[in-house]
């Protein structure tokens, strides 16, 4: 008899039954569909050559996390694939907001919902520089996240406190009518925020 069984060969469940195993316990896990993989799972159905991701694609604290990277996959074959646009909404009338890995990329294509709007992305994305170690490693500590909490506390007391406080905890819908004049903004925002299973 197994020491532990894990429901479902989803990233979530593969990672613990790998945590698991590295421990010493004998693991058994169950998946109903044919292939692991969960959410992240994708299949050539549209054309041999085109990997189409079935649900969602979009997994950037993946990469980042330091349970994944202690697992040591890239020796067993796991091979990151960083696609230069990260997130694209295309329009009907042929705009369309990019997230690129290149900030400037981003900036560009948002200008074309209304001039300024890339500028107000770059002041974005450098407040998402500043903060961004102290807040992932919020995110990767157990809770409460008090080192990385009083790290943000100070960083934030240091880059415009009050003002970047309150726009970490805008709604993201409110968050891009103050920041943007255009939509694309806010179609990169809300796709983000949906991806991370925040409403909009």
């Amino acid at each position: 008899m197994a020491d532990a069984v894990v429901i479902g060969a989803g990233p979530n469940g593969l990672v613990a039954a790998n945590l698991l195993a590295d421990a010493g316990w004998s693991v058994t896990v169950l998946e109903e569909q044919p292939e692991p993989g969960g959410a992240v799972r994708h299949d050539h159905g549209v054309h041999p050559d085109y990997a189409s991701d079935l649900f969602s694609s979009f997994y950037p604290l993946a990469a980042a996390s330091p349970v994944v990277s202690g697992l040591g996959l890239e020796e067993h074959g796991l091979r990151w694939s960083h696609a230069p646009h990260v997130v694209a909404h295309p329009l009907s009338d042929g705009r369309c907001a990019i997230l690129d890995r290149d900030v400037d990329v981003t900036a560009d294509s948002l200008d074309t919902f209304a001039p300024g709007d890339g500028d107000a992305w770059r002041r974005l994305h450098s407040m998402w520089d500043t903060l961004r170690p102290d807040l992932l490693d919020a995110l990767f500590t157990p809770f409460p996240p008090v080192r990385s909490g009083l790290r943000l506390a100070v960083r934030l007391r240091g880059t415009g406190g009050l003002r970047m406080a309150r726009t970490l905890v805008l709604p993201v819908r409110r968050m891009a009518e103050e920041e943007f004049r255009g939509e694309g903004g806010g179609l990169l925002l809300a796709g983000n925020a949906l991806h991370a299973d925040l409403a909009p």
